[in-house]
């Protein structure tokens, strides 16, 4: 039982060595770039600032934040933002990313997709996404502001999810998925067809 205990505190520490906090700009120029230099268990820390980028995890079990991570000051959610520049969905899950793959603190704006102009999650994902603002996005089938397909459960927690547009589910529209929503506003969004605010099939 002891050299159980020790093996699992031998593991724990050596998760906890080896993770590392990435610094955007200073040590990568891009979002992008620093989740694709880091390791499962880093943080990606982004100072404010506009991002013109369409991020994938790329199966990353990371922390992607802004500085609201660690100072709790909501005014970094509306001043750190990545917007996708009507060029693809803004933030992308679709490699496996579990429940220790975090996106927290930032706003999510003018994706432009097929499904999930905001925010695509698919193929089993569940991360979490917390103290987020989704606002401004369109997805030309399901999902302006989130879409959630093919067995996926993230947990979305203190979010606001505003002014996005599909045809079927203008804030989040769900395929055989179950989002686990906490203190999340959804509102100002359109539909063209069904699900202005909620979309689920």
């Amino acid at each position: 039982m002891k050299t159980l205990f020790l093996i699992f505190n031998f593991i724990l520490l050596s998760t906890f060595l080896h993770s590392a906090t990435i610094n955007i700009p200073a040590d990568y120029a891009t979002i992008q770039a620093g989740i694709d230099a880091s390791t499962n268990a880093d943080t990606v820390l982004v100072q404010p600032g506009t991002y013109v980028e369409n991020i994938n995890y790329n199966g990353k079990l990371i922390t992607l934040g802004s500085l609201y991570v660690t100072t709790q000051d909501t005014a970094y959610i509306s001043s750190t933002i990545i917007d996708g520049n009507a060029g693809g969905r803004v933030v992308t899950f679709e490699n496996g990313e579990d429940s220790t793959t975090v996106l927290c603190g930032f706003t999510i704006t003018n994706g432009l997709a097929d499904d999930g102009g905001g925010v695509y999650c698919c193929n089993g994902t569940n991360p979490k996404l917390e103290s987020l603002r989704i606002i401004g996005n369109t997805a030309n089938s399901y999902g302006g502001g989130i879409y959630c397909s093919n067995v996926c459960n993230p947990s979305l927690k203190n979010i606001t999810i505003s002014g996005n547009i599909a045809d079927y589910g203008g804030g989040i529209s769900c395929a055989s998925s179950s989002p686990n929503l906490k203190n999340v506003e959804i509102t100002g969004n359109n539909a063209s067809y069904y699900g202005g605010a909620i979309n689920c099939e």
